[in-house]
């Protein structure tokens, strides 16, 4: 349980999951690869209840998001 909880914390690497965050279905798949056990999906939601992680998630973030064409775009955009 331990792993779980570290491999959900730490986050999927999109070059190896195929997948910006983590939903139940793909940690169910990423325990079958790893630990050989497989489970429902309501299991991985039940498992990560019982770790104290929520199912909140943030914001999706772009990697290729330039930050100053955010800035330029919000200092011309008219308000209102």
């Amino acid at each position: 349980m331990a792993e779980l909880k570290c491999l959900v914390v730490q986050g999927p690497d999109p070059a190896v999951h195929q997948v910006i965050r983590w939903r139940c279905v793909d940690l169910r798949d990423e325990v079958a690869r790893r630990f050989e056990v497989t489970v429902h999906e309501s299991t991985i939601g039940k498992w990560l209840h019982q770790l104290g992680l929520s199912r909140l998630q943030p914001r999706p973030y772009h990697p290729q998001k330039d930050p100053d064409a955010e800035i330029a775009f919000k200092k011309t955009s008219l308000i209102g």
